[in-house]
């Protein structure tokens, strides 16, 4: 299978997306280990980052989508 021709802004949206889903992952971690230590609040607050995230890559995987469908790459 060849790799797809270069496209900046596909790339880019690449780029995004594994940086927003590492940091869903990250997020997800805290949130563990502050719901084993006990800490109500932080497992809040952080829900609220991960709810914020999780619409970002939502926003970012629906851009790559339609930039796709568009480009064809």
């Amino acid at each position: 299978m060849s790799k797809p021709q270069a496209c900046d802004e596909r790339d880019g949206l690449i780029g995004k997306t594994e940086e927003t889903l590492l940091k869903m992952a990250d997020l997800a971690k805290n949130q563990a280990e502050a719901l084993r230590n006990g800490n109500e609040n932080v497992v809040m607050a952080i829900d609220k980052q991960i709810e914020m995230t999780l619409g970002d890559k939502e926003r970012l995987l629906g851009a790559l989508q339609q930039h796709r469908a568009e480009h064809g790459c």
